[in-house]
């Protein structure tokens, strides 16, 4: 399944997504936004709470890596899986607002179960008008 503002593909095992926008905050929601989905039926996932999570990092690549790193540690070790991803630009990082709830494996479908993101082929690049993002996941 995929969305237009992403795709899934398949790399040796492990599986990937490329995310494009139009804004830097966009892409960053967007890539936490298409996390869930592969993780989750979203279909099943009501907005009952919001999570927020606040990361710092030198560049978008790092940014990237430790914001969905985050969000895949919300549902492994907290239980909380969400549906909708909002993300503001602060001064040398990003906080990001998750809309959710608590997974439920009797309501809630896991997809695919993500262990970590990697470094390998991740990039975070603006091209002209637009934003786009490659992440490889470990599976």
């Amino acid at each position: 399944m995929a969305d237009e503002f992403y795709r899934e593909f398949e790399h040796t095992g492990d599986i990937g997504i490329e995310v494009e926008a139009p804004t830097r905050a966009l892409l960053f929601a967007r890539a936490l936004t298409a996390v869930a989905r592969i993780m989750v039926e979203p279909d099943a996932v009501n907005v009952r709470e919001h999570r927020t999570l606040e990361v710092r990092a030198d560049d978008d690549t790092d940014l990237m890596h430790d914001l969905l790193a985050s969000a895949i540690n919300l549902l492994l070790a907290d239980g909380f899986i969400w549906r909708d991803a909002e993300v503001e630009e602060r001064e040398g990082g990003l906080l990001a607002t998750l809309s959710g709830e608590q997974y439920d494996p009797g309501r809630h479908a896991l997809r695919t179960e993500l262990k970590a993101v990697t470094y390998h082929q991740l990039s975070v690049v603006e091209e002209g008008p637009r934003w786009r993002a490659r992440v490889i996941f470990d599976v």
